[in-house]
C-alpha cells in the first residue's frame, strides 16, 4: 500500500516567462515615462550667467519665452491674460501666492521688454515669486 501524494513524486518546475514579462513591460514603461519630461520642453537658447543654484523646490509653473515675445506652456502658445489667469488659478489652488513660483526661460535673444511685460501682468495677477533660467557659461565653453 501506497501512502505518499501522487503529486510529490512529480519534479516541480518554476516557469520564468510570466515574470520576465512583467520585468519587460515595466522596462518599457519606465523607458517611456522618463522621456515625456524632456519632450514638454521647448529648445531655447538660455541667457548664459551663473546665476544660483535650482532650489530644492519645483516650479508650479514653466514657460518659456521665445526671441519674439511668444509665451509657450508646455510647447503650445498663450496669451499674457491665459497665463495671468492661469497663474490667478494655482494661486487660489495653493491658498498663499507664495507658494506658487513660476519658472520662466527666456530666448537669449528675447527682448528686455517682452520679459517686464510678462513680468508686469504675473505680478499683477499675484505672483510674487518667479525665477528666470539661465544656462551657467563653464558648462557652454563662455561667451561666443
Amino acid at each position: 500500500m501506497r501512502f505518499t501524494r501522487p503529486h510529490e513524486d512529480r519534479i516541480r518546475e518554476f516557469d520564468l516567462t510570466p515574470m520576465i514579462d512583467v520585468v519587460l513591460q515595466l522596462i518599457i514603461f519606465f523607458m517611456f515615462t522618463s522621456q515625456f519630461g524632456e519632450l514638454a520642453r521647448t529648445e531655447v537658447d538660455l541667457p548664459r550667467e551663473a546665476g544660483q543654484e535650482e532650489q530644492a523646490s519645483k516650479a508650479t509653473l514653466a514657460i518659456d519665452l521665445t526671441r519674439e515675445g511668444v509665451i509657450l506652456l508646455d510647447r503650445e502658445p498663450i496669451t499674457l491674460e491665459g497665463l495671468a489667469q492661469l497663474a490667478a488659478m494655482e494661486i487660489e489652488r495653493a491658498g498663499d501666492p507664495d507658494l506658487v513660483t513660476i519658472r520662466v526661460r527666456p530666448d537669449r535673444e528675447c527682448r528686455a521688454a517682452h520679459l517686464n511685460r510678462l513680468m508686469n501682468r504675473l505680478a499683477r495677477a499675484g505672483v510674487r515669486r518667479w525665477s528666470i533660467g539661465t544656462m551657467d557659461p563653464a558648462l557652454v565653453g563662455g561667451e561666443p
